[in-house]
């Protein structure tokens, strides 16, 4: 279950993306959970639209989280 990043706390509002034109800003919070979702959503994206994600233009940022878990994250995702 793909969890967001939450604001204000457990009152506040969750946060799962934004989107302007054709680019998507995914939020999340540092789980593997949310890692595998975000893979998922890559490969129903390329599924149902025919068209895939371009790793080269992409990126993920973390704040407060650690290269080497960042660097983890994206062999995971295979990108």
């Amino acid at each position: 279950m793909y969890c967001g990043y939450r604001i204000g706390g457990n009152d506040g509002v969750s946060i799962s993306h934004l989107q302007f034109a054709d680019d998507t800003l995914l939020l999340g919070e540092k789980s593997w959970a949310d890692v595998c979702c975000m893979g998922a959503v890559f490969k129903i994206f390329k599924q149902v639209s025919k068209l895939r994600v371009n790793f080269h233009k992409s990126m993920l940022t973390g704040v407060n989280v650690s290269d080497s878990w960042l660097n983890e994250a994206t062999t995971v995702m295979h990108c």
